[in-house]
């Protein structure tokens, strides 16, 4: 049984020197008949003996001996007698002191009887606590055997529910080892398919890898011979009097000028007056300009400037549409040639200025210079001054827009040539179906519409002290920013 151990009961050291000699009594008067008891047992055993010595004796002598030994049995007797006289004694003896002992042994029960209810009343409140102990002890064993029976019960179930999760793991196991099995088995049966696949597949490779090349083959072959078919026999002769007879015949050595003059213009064209000088001074170069509505005074004047100290002579050609700085290029060319519905527009300069006073006025003077270095050739190729320049510019058009098809414009000296006939000699290739992009479009220029759905041209930035000279009738180019 669990549960706190039961305490001995204690006694004072008063009660313990009283007990003492009680104690020591008590054993030396039980011990008494046990040493009565040993000695009468002594004395029987002694009297028994001469009893028993007739059964231990020889066997009768014979008739012819003699009888010598009556004398003997006869002591022998009365020596038993004696002794039995003596035991008898011994055992009253005895008996009076076993009735001693006993009465002796009564008082000493008595007092052990009285001392024992002495002690009982002394250890009764020490008893009851030791009784409320152990009631609470059993209590609390009971409680644990409640619990560990409980504890018990629960291990039991927990591990009823352990062999059951065991069991079911077991038999999971042993499925999936199933279906790893199964799935090896798909992999290997799968990688033995793809094995056989691949080498298919390899084999299929090369041979469209054979055909591959022989089509390709092919393929350079025929291309080969739309190239040939295609290109046209390389120029053999660049005629350095290209115009003959109202037929002007342009070489590949050709630059386009189309679009709006911006920033970056100059560059196309002067990086090719510069390359095709380096490849040979004396054949003719061409720019064509096929329509464009003039542009920035900067650009154009380093075109201008690139015409006139180009070693190679340069013929600029006007097929469609030349106003404003394309109309000066085309005007101080020493070479220049135009369809006769072709239109060459002249006018004055114009720009947008904003700024203070100060800005606009040094703005106006900068843009009066430039006018001044750039139309006051073209007035005395005309054979007119300055002055008469405008004003038959604005006698022409209220606008001052003075525009003019070729066949006048060769009269005012804008052009020196019309041409029936222009002759593309430089295209030696055959033509894409795409056409190409425009040439403003490699310069920032971009088609817009604003606000009212309105299409215009969005136009780059100038550069600092720049103007653009350009017709603009409907504000179709405007600069962004502005």
């Amino acid at each position: 049984m669990l549960g706190r151990t039961v305490p001995k009961p204690t006694f004072t050291q008063n009660q313990e020197n009283t007990v003492d000699p009680l104690r020591r009594l008590m054993t030396a008067v039980l011990a008494l008949p046990v040493v009565a008891c040993a000695a009468l047992g002594s004395q029987h055993t002694a009297d028994a003996k001469p009893a028993e010595a007739p059964a231990a004796q020889p066997a009768p002598a014979a008739p012819d001996a003699p009888k010598a030994d009556a004398p003997k049995a006869d002591e022998a007797e009365a020596e038993i007698k004696r002794l039995r006289t003596e035991a008898q004694l011994r055992e009253e003896q005895l008996a009076a002191e076993l009735a001693r002992v006993r009465a002796e042994k009564a008082r000493l029960d008595a007092a052990m009887g009285l001392y024992a209810s002495q002690q009982a009343k002394a250890n009764e409140p020490e008893a009851t606590r030791l009784a409320a102990m152990q009631r609470e002890a059993q209590l609390r064993a009971a409680t644990l055997d409640a619990e560990l029976a409980a504890g018990s019960a629960e291990m039991a179930r927990m591990k009823a529910e352990q062999d059951l999760l065991d069991m079911r793991h077991r038999v999971k196991l042993a499925s999936l080892r199933r279906e790893q099995e199964a799935l090896a088995a798909e992999n290997a049966l799968t990688a033995e398919k793809r094995r056989s696949e691949q080498a298919r597949l390899t084999d299929e490779q090369m041979r469209v890898e054979i055909e591959s090349r022989t089509l390709l083959g092919q393929l350079a072959q025929r291309d080969a011979r739309d190239k040939l078919r295609d290109a046209v026999d390389p120029l053999e002769m660049y005629p350095r009097e290209p115009y003959k007879d109202g037929v002007i015949t342009i070489s590949d050595r050709r630059i386009s000028l189309n679009g709006p003059i911006v920033s970056g213009t100059a560059d196309f064209v002067c990086d090719r007056i510069d390359w095709f000088n380096n490849e040979d001074r004396t054949k003719p170069i061409f720019i064509v300009i096929d329509n464009s509505p003039g542009g920035s005074v900067m650009q154009g004047y380093r075109i201008v400037k690139a015409i006139e100290t180009s070693d190679a002579p340069v013929h600029v050609v006007v097929k469609s549409f030349a106003a404003s700085m394309a109309a000066t290029i085309a005007t101080l060319a020493p070479h220049s040639y135009a369809y006769p519905n072709a239109i060459i527009l002249h006018h004055q300069m114009s720009t947008g200025i904003n700024g203070n006073m100060t800005d606009i006025e040094q703005e106006v003077k900068m843009a009066q210079e430039w006018e001044r270095r750039l139309a006051e050739p073209i007035a005395r190729k005309m054979g007119i001054s300055m002055a008469e320049f405008k004003d038959r510019m604005y006698k022409a058009r209220k606008t001052g827009d003075w525009d003019e098809f070729a066949d006048n414009a060769v009269k005012l000296k804008w052009v020196d040539h019309i041409v029936s006939e222009i002759r593309e000699e430089g295209i030696r290739r055959k033509p894409t179906s795409a056409p190409n992009a425009p040439m403003w479009t490699m310069f920032g220029v971009s088609m817009k519409q604003d606000e009212q759905g309105r299409p215009y041209m969005s136009l780059p930035p100038l550069d600092p002290y720049d103007c653009y000279f350009m017709i603009n009738p409907r504000g179709f180019y405007r600069i962004e920013g502005r």
